[in-house]
């Protein structure tokens, strides 16, 4: 069974690149959470051999295809896990099923953010389901908008940085525009939340979810042009209430991460220990997450996620989530099929491209 993960998102967007951006991350202090805690993916670099092509793979699931050394992103696993290290496989170029075009990885991820610095805990004010890919040196990344479970006005944006340095910061939407307006096509109300779990977006004027990654979201970089050697990485936020940015699970700005109480704006998602399956797909779906219904606390909903959020307990995501038990209280998005997508879009597209 695959195995569960929060991991941290990466961000985007920065008009010019700043090195070490000295104002973003707090003095240390007794009050800091313990970032590391919530950090269950971690930077890897496919390893290559002259004239072959690396595979990686973990729990059968393909991450990486490469001829020559690129650092991505892993699931982070407990040491003691199985699945801890990742499955390399080497197969002489001239033998590779279907040749090879070049570098390749990808990876997807569910974030879900809380609106309030005293937030009710239910990380359904806005859900969004995001594509990451790497496609020989470019970098993209594109947002499959979920839900809104926020009456207020809502912004999406992200941080990109290639290793210290940060090539992109800012908001996605054209004009700086909300995610009810942007996303969900100014519906009023909570959307795809609601305590009778089914979906009510309206897409002109049919009950569905979007199905897709917006093209307005999508953004890439060739990361050629950038001089840092460093892993590219993405950290989400939202800003609300006029200019304040919530994180979710940022590593440069900790104080925007966490509430008083140090329980963190924003979920990342990486794996949840069940799969989908499509025809024609094969597997997908392994980050697929059936949030909480509207004004339910996770606690009440995954309570095992909650004494990890809280506390010092650690927790595979596979020994509390079933997808053939969903909870009462739990939206479910993946059996309605919100997560599914129509096509598969390339994120790396030179249209999309930023530099």
């Amino acid at each position: 069974m695959y195995r569960s993960i929060l991991a941290v998102a990466c961000a985007v967007l920065a008009v010019s690149c700043v090195k070490n951006p000295g104002s973003e991350t707090p003095d240390p202090g007794t009050d800091t959470p313990d970032v590391s805690h919530f950090q269950t993916a971690e930077q890897y670099t496919v390893p290559t051999k002259a004239g072959q092509i690396t595979t990686v793979k973990m729990n059968g699931v393909t991450l990486a295809e490469a001829s020559s050394p690129m650092k991505i992103w892993i699931p982070r696993y407990a040491q003691t896990k199985a699945a801890a290290a990742p499955e390399v496989i080497y197969t002489p170029a001239d033998e590779y099923p279907n040749g090879f075009a070049g570098n390749k990885a990808q990876l997807f991820q569910v974030v879900c953010f809380e609106d309030s610095r005293s937030g009710d805990y239910d990380y359904n004010d806005l859900v969004i389901h995001v594509k990451y890919q790497w496609s020989g040196t470019r970098f993209g990344f594109g947002v499959h908008p979920i839900a809104l479970g926020s009456t207020k006005e809502v912004r999406l944006g992200a941080v990109v940085y290639k290793g210290s340095t940060r090539i992109f910061k800012g908001l996605l939407a054209p004009g700086n525009a909300d995610a009810r307006t942007q996303y969900f096509q100014s519906q009023a109300g909570f959307i795809n939340t609601g305590a009778d779990r089914q979906i009510n977006q309206r897409i002109d004027g049919r009950v569905t979810g979007w199905n897709q990654y917006l093209g307005s979201t999508c953004r890439c970089w060739d990361l050629s042009k950038i001089a840092d050697d460093g892993a590219v990485r993405v950290e989400w936020y939202i800003q609300v209430d006029g200019d304040v940015e919530l994180y979710a699970l940022s590593t440069s700005y900790l104080n925007q991460s966490f509430d008083k109480q140090g329980r963190p704006y924003g979920l990342v998602i990486t794996q949840t220990g069940s799969s989908y399956t499509e025809d024609g797909k094969g597997v997908v779906g392994l980050d697929w997450f059936n949030y909480p219904c509207e004004n339910t606390p996770i606690s009440e909903v995954y309570p095992e996620l909650w004494n990890w959020l809280t506390g010092s307990a650690s927790y595979d995501f596979s020994e509390i989530y079933d997808r053939d038990a969903v909870p009462a209280n739990a939206f479910p998005a993946a059996d309605l099929g919100l997560f599914r997508t129509k096509s598969d879009v390339n994120v790396t597209d030179g249209k999309y491209l930023q530099n």
